[in-house]
């Protein structure tokens, strides 16, 4: 089979030769254009996967490509960087190239991360592997995997989706979903800080104060991680921001309450259109109706998220919103893990009733259910599984990477 595949190769080469094109670049791309067209495709498998009792189609590499990626040994692998990641990167990232799809998200390619090659991306490349009917292969930027992650543009909208589905489900069931620090290090949840200067100059005033999201946008803040946590996709603050200003909601400390369950409905679009879901409005418990033991059940044991109102107290100096992102016991003691969206931790008092948190995120902290009942002014409460994500198929056949669809 191998003498046959060279020896009409050949063939090809001696024609192209025939008619007057010399051995030049110009005769390698006459080549390479007839071998796309004649070559047949490399399936690997059959034409369909199943993935956790989830039927899906495959991606189907053309047999020239395979043949010649092959022979090139350049490659990158996870925890490394390299120009080549880059590349990769901001590709996958552009939303030109892929308006309804997030295969690498802002916070992968921010400067300091851009060239690394960060476990999100290992995973998302372990995804697309699946679909190539490859699993088993380690992640790395061979050149197929190139060739591959380049040209997924080439796919139907709906194949697409269905990677971005499975990679999304894949997060969920590794438990690597969330935002990349500047470190390269994976948050493991969605942690958006309103004092990130990516975004903390921006003007979020109210009543001409000149204020900035730094000084008031704890509410977005908070907003960005919770819906970036129900719809797998990050949302900055910045685009908590902008739904803010054009729908007036600003007062005095920063948002009310109400800004939360307007909100949920702007972005039902994100799984209506992308996944089959949709996260309902969340719930608004003033103080005197919830308990801290109901709260600690429906963290902890249901997968609800909440959004705290707290006033002046521990954490700080007036009004401020902050995410209650899961609960756990150490050492004997129940702590909530609180996402503070300002990067402060200096400014708390009580600090006995708090635990620091592992790592390299000072936006984190544990606290007790006592200190934060006792400054809690409300609960945003979204009834919802934090962790709920279905798998489904929209594609209705197997394809080929290098046939363009329209």
């Amino acid at each position: 089979m191998r003498r046959l595949r060279w020896a009409w190769r050949g063939l090809l080469l001696l024609l192209l030769l025939g008619v007057g094109i010399q051995p030049s670049r110009a005769s390698e791309d006459a080549l390479h254009s007839l071998l796309a067209q004649a070559a047949p495709p490399l399936l690997f498998g059959s034409e369909t996967f199943s993935y956790d009792d989830t039927e899906i189609h495959r991606v189907i590499i053309p047999r020239y490509v395979w043949d010649q990626c092959a022979a090139d040994g350049e490659t990158v692998r996870p925890g490394e960087r390299d120009p080549l990641v880059e590349e990769v990167k901001r590709h996958l990232n552009s939303n030109d190239v892929f308006p309804n799809n997030e295969y690498v998200t802002y916070t992968q390619v921010r400067p300091e991360v851009v060239d690394y090659f960060d476990e999100h991306l290992a995973l998302f490349l372990e995804t697309l592997y699946r679909f190539c009917g490859l699993e088993g292969k380690e992640p790395e930027l061979d050149a197929v995997t190139r060739y591959l992650a380049m040209n997924l543009q080439n796919l139907s909208h709906e194949l697409r989706n269905d990677i971005e589905v499975a990679y999304k489900y894949a997060m969920v069931q590794n438990d690597t979903q969330g935002t990349i620090l500047r470190d390269g290090t994976a948050d493991h949840l969605y942690y958006f800080a309103q004092t990130d200067p990516d975004w903390a100059d921006e003007i979020f005033e109210f009543e001409g104060n000149g204020a900035t999201l730094r000084d008031r946008g704890c509410g977005t803040a908070c907003a960005a991680m919770v819906f970036s946590t129900y719809h797998k996709v990050e949302i900055t603050p910045k685009w908590m921001r902008h739904y803010a200003l054009d729908g007036d909601w600003q007062v005095s400390y920063g948002l009310p309450n109400e800004y939360f369950l307007g909100i949920a409905q702007y972005y039902t679009y994100l799984e209506t259109e992308r996944y089959g879901t949709v996260l309902q409005q969340p719930k608004i418990y003033q103080k005197s109706e919830f308990t801290m033991d109901t709260l600690i059940d429906q963290i902890a044991n249901q997968g609800y998220m909440a959004i705290i109102h707290v006033v002046a107290g521990a954490f700080t100096s007036q009004e401020h919103y902050m995410v209650l992102s899961d609960y756990t016991v150490i050492d004997g003691q129940g702590y909530f893990l609180v996402a503070d969206p300002y990067e402060m931790p200096e400014r708390y008092r009580d600090t006995d009733q708090m635990r620091d948190v592992p790592g390299n995120n000072p936006g984190l902290v544990y606290a007790t259910p006592e200190l934060l009942y006792r400054d809690c002014k409300s609960i945003i409460l979204f009834e919802q599984d934090r962790n709920a994500f279905s798998l489904c198929s929209k594609a209705d056949g197997a394809e080929r990477i290098d046939q363009s669809h329209p």
